[in-house]
Formats: C-alpha cells, sequence, structure tokens
C-alpha cells in the first residue's frame, strides 16, 4: 500500500512540473514560431512603396509577385512578413511590408533564391512604369507588439 499512495501523488506532482517547466521555457522563447506569430526579438524589416502611373501596370506587378509570395511562405523559414497591400487612398499606389528573423535572412536567402531572381527579371522585362518607388530597411525594436 505504501508504493500505491507514493504513486497517487507523484504522478500529479510530475505532470504539474513538467508543464510548468514547459509554460517557463514557452515564455522565454525569442525564436518565432510563424504559425502562433510569437515575437522574434529585433526583426529586420524592409518596406517598399510603389506607385504606378496605371492600374494595367500594378495588377502585372501583383500578378508578378504572387507565385514569389507563396514560394516564401512555403521555403522561407526565416521569413515572418511578407504581404502586399494596395493603399485605401490611391489604388496605384503599394506597399510590401517584409519581416526577417535577421538581415541575413533577406540579403543572403531571400534575394538568392531562384524564384526572387526570377521575379526580379519578370519585373524588368515587364518595364512598369512608376511615378515613384521607395525602399526603407528597420530594426524592430521591441517596443508595441507584432
Amino acid at each position: 500500500m505504501g508504493n500505491d499512495s507514493a504513486i497517487q501523488w507523484m504522478v500529479p506532482a510530475f505532470v504539474a512540473v513538467t508543464a510548468a517547466a514547459g509554460a517557463y521555457l514557452l515564455g522565454k522563447s525569442t525564436k518565432v514560431d510563424r504559425t502562433t506569430g510569437k515575437k522574434n526579438k529585433k526583426a529586420f524589416l524592409l518596406v517598399i512603396t510603389h506607385e504606378y502611373k496605371t492600374i494595367r501596370d500594378r495588377d502585372l506587378f501583383i500578378s508578378l509577385f504572387e507565385p514569389l509570395a507563396k514560394y516564401v511562405v512555403q521555403h522561407e523559414t526565416e521569413t515572418l512578413a511578407y504581404e502586399l497591400s494596395i493603399s485605401d487612398k490611391n489604388p496605384l499606389k503599394i506597399i510590401i511590408f517584409e519581416r526577417y528573423t535577421c538581415k541575413e535572412a533577406l540579403t543572403d536567402l531571400h534575394h538568392n533564391s531562384a524564384p526572387f531572381k526570377k521575379f526580379k527579371k519578370a519585373v524588368e522585362e515587364a518595364k512598369l512604369e512608376f511615378a515613384s518607388k521607395t525602399g526603407e530597411s528597420y530594426i524592430e525594436t521591441d517596443s508595441g507588439y507584432m
């Protein structure tokens, strides 16, 4: 009987300690899980804006961007966000928001991928007419949330 009573308190105690340790470790993690949206400390951001001269050029760019975006989601695990949005005030203007675990995920992985190179070549060959183009990079401060 002595062993049975020991097991009765040891199993729940083990489960409680294991759960507490897991919760503690999950709370301490700074690696981002793209499916849960946990924050990556000091992520590297690239924000690109384009304004096109015609809706046709904007739509052509978007059609060239979509296959690349699908590739990024499926294959670039160091890419945390990769989104194209159209301005609600100016339909000729788009913004592309890219978020990476580090700068090298952009420069070494993304920019050197075959799909990105194919995309860049297709955009050049399309001879799209831009009214303006900007690109800025940032490092997150870890203030607020994403």
